[in-house]
């Protein structure tokens, strides 16, 4: 696996060190990544499906049981042969769909990196290795959909995009380190093989993991961001918006959805809502756009509704049924995203209302989309319609409501699949104006790329039992469950097929009768414009970020430095005060000292309070110097006297600088801006906080094993009597020599400040 995802590294950053050359060639040599992966992929799924994952893992910081750790089971094998199968098309595709230039150049080295990461996503075997290669997707999704960035919808959907699935990871993030404390291990396999109890920690990382899922599928109601990443060139919506990453929160609920469902009994419910609402919401979306990549994204953003609801329960049979509608939904809908893009390509629109007569003048074209469109609409005899059938009889068997709300969102489904039809291939209506194409060669990639994977979907819609061993076994692999569900060109007369039937029978009434339902989507529209919208929520939340931003800017960064004192100071005090706390803590109450400490303390503490007092800066400094005095008389009478040494030298050292400076500066200090009650309650906070820190820390002090192993090779090993003076140059050697160049690097600093000054003084004299 390894080997692998560098391979992908290593040929993204060919083509990005000789984009200059290679133009549109660079998505032939990018293939070699999703080749290889499928070729891999192949080559392990007899074992796998067998029941022998491929595990590999590269040790990173074994003392902190840290590794690079990847799995591949039937469940992940799934998924890398869909990133896999449809990424290798779709590179051959853009390499007719591009013309020659180097921002093209880099577009596939970008592709590669995000079909790398897909990769590495699915197997991964550790928490912190999902979350980069998580993370990795939205990076690279981010510079795919802006790739037109001189045009100010794109850079705006790529930021959207950016920010919704980042947050989104982010709250992913703290999900799994709140689950991997509970469970012990950062090992996804251990996690969810034995996963932690029900507690609120739990539930709290379960809801964080379910949001990181909610936003990279595109649920309700963070589904708005998919719609605009249409603004991506159209290979980028084939490969990263209809196949693989919307597909990685499909694939995050389904790898951990039995786990979640048995510990958070809100979890499944959840999903089910979530889930239902998208599919409807989405498909009533897909209905009103003109624009064929439009619709088709909402489209998908119904069909993942539909998915995730299934792989997210965590039932057996549901999630049967979800992987089958994966595998279908990966074949249809790039296949339709490349089928737009050729229309794009080839008329210069993608206006259902200015094409006209493809069907004469891009007949090849038309059967593609034909055969993957009935595939979309669940038509029998598709990979479509047995996916379909397979999740019905599941959501019956639970649930007659499921069932009904399934339904009801295929019927949009095959309403939308007829205006996509209709609209791209249909005759040409009196008041459009035409846009004609040109025939496709089969040579042509354009053609050739969406045709391949329509003949599979074809093929495996009439022989769908072919899908059957790759489906259970990864099913098994989430679930422990085998046999869940079936596929079948038919199911017999069940009651499954009697909601799938009529489905698909209102949904074709509407596609026919599409006047009726653009008034009905008018009226619907007006009422719908009452309520919220989640493109707009999301357009008005950014301004309100932005002066929640600026008002507390201006309250946090005032310009004061005694407010950024303080503000620095009270966090200090708080945030461990509150921990300590709540811990308990043991305070360690000193000993009466002897006479000398006494007087030493009481000295020191004078020179202290004397601060506060005195007005004058150069009377500060000789109090300061006192107080640094007398902890050196500190440390002579509890047996230091090399630390007596180094305080008394430094201490001698920092008032002679200050003397230096204090000269070119006013002899008093101003009168404080602030209020003296504000800064009194500062410094007493931060007072007690240091003296009862020192009690605490005091008391927790343990015997260091490291302490006794210095005193213990301080002679034999450094032949040193004094251990600190061996710490500073034997043991610690490194650390040492890096303070010195911190101190060179200020005496340098402190030079470049004085002597400029000096050298005025002089030549004004």
């Amino acid at each position: 696996m390894i080997p692998l995802l560098v391979l992908h590294v290593a040929v993204a950053a060919a083509l990005a060190l000789f984009h200059r050359r290679l133009g549109r060639w660079a998505f032939v040599l990018g293939a070699i990544g999703p080749a290889a992966t499928l070729l891999w992929a192949l080559s392990i799924a007899g074992d796998v499906i067998a029941g022998s994952p491929e595990i590999d893992s590269f040790s990173w910081v074994p003392s902190l049981g840290l590794e690079i750790g990847f799995r591949i089971d039937s469940y992940a094998l799934l998924f890398l042969l869909v990133i896999a199968g449809a990424g290798l098309p779709i590179f051959l595709y853009s390499h007719r769909y591009f013309s020659a230039s180097r921002r093209a150049t880099i577009f596939a080295a970008t592709m590669l990196v995000f079909a790398g990461s897909m990769t590495g996503l699915v197997a991964a075997d550790h928490l912190l290795v999902l979350f980069v290669f998580w993370e990795l997707t939205t990076i690279s999704s981010y510079l795919l959909i802006g790739y037109k960035d001189e045009e100010a919808s794109a850079r705006s959907a790529a930021l959207h995009a950016a920010l919704v699935t980042g947050a989104g990871g982010l709250a992913m993030l703290g999900g799994m380190v709140l689950l991997a404390g509970e469970a012990g291990t950062y090992v996804i396999s251990e996690l969810i093989a034995n996963p932690p109890a029900a507690t609120a920690a739990v539930n709290a990382g379960w809801a964080l993991v379910l949001i990181g899922a909610v936003t990279k599928s595109a649920q309700f109601p963070f589904h708005a961001w998919l719609p605009g990443a249409m603004a991506a060139p159209t290979p980028a919506s084939a490969f990263l918006h209809s196949a693989t990453m919307v597909k990685a929160g499909i694939f995050l609920v389904g790898k951990v959805g039995v786990a979640a469902a048995g510990s958070a009994d809100w979890w499944q419910p959840a999903v089910l809502i979530l889930g239902g609402i998208t599919m409807v919401i989405g498909g009533w979306r897909a209905l009103r756009q003109h624009d064929l990549k439009l619709l088709l994204a909402y489209g998908t953003v119904s069909q993942l509704g539909f998915i995730f609801l299934l792989m997210g329960s965590g039932i057996p049979e549901l999630v049967f049924g979800g992987v089958a509608l994966l595998l279908s939904h990966a074949l249809f809908k790039a296949t339709l995203f490349m089928v737009v893009g050729a229309i794009d390509h080839e008329t210069g629109t993608r206006d259902l209302r200015r094409l006209s007569g493809l069907r004469s003048s891009m007949p090849r074209l038309f059967w593609v989309a034909v055969a993957t469109g009935l595939s979309m609409a669940a038509v029998p005899l598709t990979i479509g319609f047995a996916a379909k059938e397979a999740a019905f009889v599941a959501l019956l068997d639970e649930n007659v409501w499921w069932v009904a709300a399934a339904a009801a969102a295929s019927t949009l489904t095959v309403a939308y699949t007829g205006r996509f039809l209709i609209g791209a291939f249909g005759t040409h209506h009196p008041d459009r104006e035409p846009a004609h194409g040109s025939a496709l060669s089969v040579r042509n990639t354009l053609l050739s790329a969406p045709g391949s994977l329509a003949l599979i979907s074809v093929a495996v819609g009439l022989i769908p039992t072919a899908l059957f061993p790759l489906v259970d076994s990864a099913t098994e692999a989430v679930t422990g469950i085998s046999k869940a569900g079936k596929l079948v060109v038919w199911p017999g007369w069940v009651a499954a097929l009697a909601w799938s039937l009529a489905s698909l029978s209102i949904g074709l009434v509407l596609a026919w009768r599409s006047d009726l339902m653009s008034r009905a989507g008018d009226r619907v529209a007006v009422v719908a414009r009452r309520l919220p919208d989640a493109e707009n929520v999301y357009r008005r939340s950014i301004p309100a970020l932005l002066r929640f931003a600026d008002s507390s800017s201006s309250l946090l960064q005032s310009g004061s430095l005694p407010a950024y004192l303080a503000i620095i100071l009270i966090v200090a005090v708080v945030g461990p005060t509150v921990a300590v706390l709540a811990e308990g803590p043991t305070l360690l109450v000193p000993e009466n000292g002897s006479l000398l400490e006494w007087m030493l303390g009481i000295l020191i503490v004078g020179f202290a309070v004397s601060l506060a007092f005195v007005r004058r800066r150069f009377a500060v400094v000789i109090l300061l110097g006192g107080v640094g005095y007398g902890m050196a008389g500190v440390y002579s009478v509890f047996g230091g006297p090399d630390l007596t040494l180094t305080q008394l030298l430094v201490e001698t050292l920092v008032i002679t600088l200050f003397a230096f400076v204090l000269r070119h500066l006013p002899a008093t200090f101003a009168r404080p801006a602030t209020a003296r009650l504000p800064r009194l309650a500062v410094a007493l906070a931060v007072g007690a906080f240091v003296f009862g820190a020192g009690l605490v820390v005091n008391a927790a002090r343990q015997p260091s094993a490291v302490a006794a192993s210095y005193l213990e090779q301080s002679v034999p090993e450094a032949a040193g009597g004094n251990v600190v003076n061996v710490i500073l140059v034997d043991f610690r050697a490194f650390d040492t020599f890096g303070e010195i160049t911190v101190l060179v690097a200020a005496v340098l600093g402190a030079a470049g400040l004085v002597v400029p000054v000096i050298r005025n003084a002089r030549s004004r004299a």
